[in-house]
C-alpha cells in the first residue's frame, strides 16, 4: 500500500511507488504545493518506501523542478536503498536530490 503525506514541510511517501500511483500523488502534490508558501525548503522523506520506479522519479524530478522555479529547494531528509538505487542507475548527480540531515 503506498501513503502519503506533508508534515513539517516534508513530503512523507511510503510502500510501493510505481506508475499506477503517480497520477494520484501529483494530484497531492498539487494541492499541497499551491497552499505553500514560495521562496522555501522542501524535503522528501522516502525512509519506507519498498519500491520506486522510474515514472514515480520523474514525479519527484518533476515537483523539484516545480519547488526551484518557485525560488525554493528540494531535499532529501530520509531515503533507503531503493531510491538510492535508482538514481545511481539513471546515473543522476548527487546533487540532483541533495540529502541533508536535520
Amino acid at each position: 500500500m503506498t501513503h502519503f503525506s506533508f508534515l513539517n514541510d516534508t513530503f512523507i511517501l511510503s510502500g510501493k511507488l510505481t506508475i499506477y500511483k503517480v497520477t494520484e500523488i501529483r494530484k497531492i502534490l498539487i494541492q499541497t504545493l499551491a497552499t505553500e508558501q514560495k521562496n522555501k525548503n522542501f524535503y522528501l522523506d522516502l525512509e519506507n518506501i519498498e519500491f520506486i520506479d522510474s515514472a514515480m522519479l520523474q514525479l519527484l524530478i518533476s515537483l523539484k523542478v516545480t519547488i526551484t522555479e518557485n525560488n525554493g529547494h528540494l531535499f532529501v531528509k530520509k531515503s533507503n536503498q531503493h531510491f538510492d538505487s535508482l538514481l545511481e542507475i539513471f546515473a543522476l548527480p548527487a546533487d540532483t536530490f541533495p540529502k541533508v540531515s536535520l
